[in-house]
């Protein structure tokens, strides 16, 4: 058992009874009894990780309501005392920050954390100045908006674009690498044509990591996992992330020093963006220097069984069910503490 079983906390079966939770998440299940669906063909594992999230919590003894409509959410908000929220990518600029706002004018405890720091989470440019204050080495980058000229960036290539807001690796893909001015200038162009903004980083061979953190009065940072790629310069796709493409494995950092440089970190910079319920914060490793660049961090990123999170908590014997219930925990306890002044609330904003 993992050392760190002794800090999970845990919730007692009075609270579970009664917590009435809206789950909100792009494929949430139609109903309570919704089967169990295939992986799908254009958002791949998404739907079938929604419902495996969804039928823990029930089977927790946690009476859950499934949402998939923000403007269904709104209505059924006001009955109910806590929001488990796997939405992202909502459909308008900046979207992604909407339920924390909207839950902290509700008066609701929500996963995740508070909008500031979500907001901060969301902007890949912004996480990287906070990351370089902590020490933290971040390879060159240039921000492109809908104001921005269109200049080639100061630094060399090959480079990597993508959005510069957002999460789960939107819009990433082969071509999201490119030699040359010419190239990268059509991918930014076609990114702010989607409505879009875009940041440009100079492309490093080698491979990702990622090391996820469960929050808590004194963050859990679980392991380094390694997420190696073939393709070019070991980048991951959404269609890789999302198991609709092979050519990608996961496996535990074999590499102390690279380790524990990396561990020291995380802590350094999770201290600067507290508080969370739980987090994954991404590097990429130079497979010539073995150094680690922060990239971004990602709240509310994947808890299902197939994920990076998941693979550093088993890793640590850790159960994806003792997982949820940490950071559900967690969630209540510094939000308030109190899921009857939660509902109680809610039901006075009714």
């Amino acid at each position: 058992m993992s050392d760190h079983s002794y800090r999970l906390l845990h919730l007692s079966a009075e609270e579970k009874r009664a917590l009435k939770v809206i789950f909100l998440a792009k494929q949430a299940p139609l109903t309570v009894d919704s089967p169990k669906p295939e992986i799908h063909e254009q958002f791949g594992v998404e739907p079938r990780y929604n419902h495996e999230i969804f039928s823990l919590l029930r089977e927790m003894g946690i009476d859950c309501v499934p949402c998939r409509s923000l403007d269904v959410f709104a209505g059924l908000a006001r009955n109910a005392n806590y929001v488990f929220t796997l939405f992202n990518r909502a459909d308008f600029r900046n979207g992604e920050i909407f339920v924390s706002l909207q839950c902290e004018k509700f008066g609701i405890p929500y996963l995740g954390a508070p909008p500031n720091v979500r907001a901060l989470a969301e902007d890949k440019s912004f996480a990287k100045h906070v990351a370089r204050s902590v020490g933290l080495k971040t390879p060159p980058w240039k921000t492109y908006g809908f104001h921005t000229d269109l200049e080639p960036p100061l630094f060399s290539g090959p480079y990597f674009v993508k959005p510069r807001f957002g999460a789960a690796s939107d819009s990433v893909a082969l071509d999201s690498i490119q030699d040359e001015w010419s190239g990268l200038k059509t991918k930014i162009e076609s990114l702010l044509a989607q409505g879009k903004d875009a940041i440009v980083e100079q492309c490093i061979d080698g491979t990702d990591l990622t090391v996820p953190v469960l929050g808590g009065t004194q963050p859990i940072v679980l392991d380094v996992v390694e997420e190696v790629s073939d393709l070019p310069s070991g980048i991951c796709t959404y269609r890789q992330k999302r198991l609709l493409d092979k050519g990608r494995f996961r496996r535990i950092l074999d590499s102390a020093p690279v380790t524990q440089e990396v561990i020291a970190g995380v802590e350094r910079f999770c201290a600067h963006v507290t508080p969370f319920d739980y987090l994954r914060v991404d590097f990429h490793l130079c497979k010539k220097t073995q150094d680690a660049f922060f990239l971004e961090f990602n709240i509310g990123c994947n808890l299902g069984s197939h994920a990076g999170v998941m693979f550093a908590a088993i890793n640590q014997g850790i159960e994806q069910k003792s997982v949820i219930e940490h950071i559900l925990a967690y969630s209540l306890r510094r939000q308030s503490n109190s899921v009857s002044h939660a509902f109680g609330r809610a039901s006075a904003f009714a």
